[in-house]
């Protein structure tokens, strides 16, 4: 960010702001807070735990080790997407991309990594080179099209260190991060090539999956206040190009609703972003997907429909009765 420019967003991020938008009491005490973080989402009481911390709460040894395994993962997959990289030419969205611009003292709570490859050439050679190196005990591959070009997404599961406590890590390889809705909004292929840029978008996508949580309203406070966010105009023609002009003030709205996180936001960001959902609204009721019915329950009929084939098992140690996957 040049001086003379302003961030896009300020927000402030405490315990107070995390109380509130958790939905409790004024008077709620900190374990409180930690217990409805825990609701949320996986991980996520790590992030609040990281919080509590950094306002000088002391943590008890099984608080410090949750945090300190919250680290670790943040940094085996930090390790992960080093190697992928060399494997494949892989590039992490979201994730530990993310998570550096969240102030130092704080975890971002991480249950996957997502790395996108150029190809199905290169998808396979870091899901190989995974595989090799970790124990990985699942391995699951989605598949669809567009244009004639096959996409897959692969996801690669091994225990943590602390099988008992701890969700499994993963981490999903993948040709293709905008896969749209089957709908309205089609596959579309690339990625930004600005990192903040390439997160946002991969948050806007988020949508297609799930409502916005806490977590989300977070991620995007902290990328759009952070010094290495890009001018607007920049973000909203990434928008416009990947047709998330919707999701994206969506989420921006959606932070703009919790209590006390967001403190000023760029009006011509929000204005311009208005104007393209409101087109890309339109084109979508306009030009619904020739696949829009997602019933449809033949594998090949879905392919040629550019609707996706999920859970494609190419590995499961618990099933070993299954030798083959077709």
């Amino acid at each position: 960010m040049t001086p003379d420019r302003a961030p896009l967003v300020r927000y402030r991020l405490d315990l107070d702001v995390l109380r509130s938008m958790l939905g409790l009491e004024e008077s709620s005490s900190a374990r409180a807070v930690v217990r409805a973080a825990r609701a949320v989402s996986p991980g996520f009481e790590s992030f609040a735990l990281s919080l509590a911390a950094a306002e000088g709460i002391p943590l008890g040894s099984g608080a410090r080790g949750e945090v300190e395994r919250a680290r670790k993962r943040v940094a085996d997959y930090e390790d992960i997407t080093g190697r992928a990289a060399r494997l494949g030419d892989a590039r992490v969205v979201k994730g530990p991309s993310l998570a550096r611009y969240y102030p130092r003292d704080l975890v971002r709570s991480m249950v996957d990594l997502d790395l996108v490859v150029p190809d199905e050439a290169a998808l396979w050679r870091v899901v190989r080179g995974l595989t090799d190196r970790l124990d990985a005990y699942r391995l699951d591959v989605s598949v669809t099209s567009h244009e004639g070009v096959r996409h897959l997404v692969t996801a690669v599961s091994w225990p943590t260190d602390d099988a008992l406590l701890d969700a499994d890590l993963k981490v999903e390889v993948t040709t293709v991060v905008h896969v749209g809705d089957c709908r309205g909004v089609p596959i579309r292929p690339g990625v930004a090539d600005e990192p903040v840029v390439a997160d946002l978008m991969a948050l806007a996508e988020e949508r297609f999956q799930h409502p916005f949580g806490p977590k989300d309203a977070i991620d995007v406070a902290v990328l759009l206040g952070s010094p290495a966010a890009p001018a607007a105009a920049e973000i909203v023609d990434a928008a416009r190009a990947y047709r998330l002009a919707p999701e994206l003030l969506e989420l921006i709205d959606h932070a703009g609703t919790q209590p006390g996180l967001l403190t000023h936001v760029n009006a011509d960001l929000v204005a311009a972003l208005r104007a393209d959902a409101d087109t890309e609204g339109e084109r979508r009721l306009a030009t619904p997907l020739p696949g829009a019915d997602a019933r449809e329950t033949d594998a090949r009929r879905r392919l040629a429909r550019e609707l996706p084939v999920h859970g494609l098992l190419l590995r499961d140690a618990d099933r070993a009765d299954w030798p083959v996957s077709r």
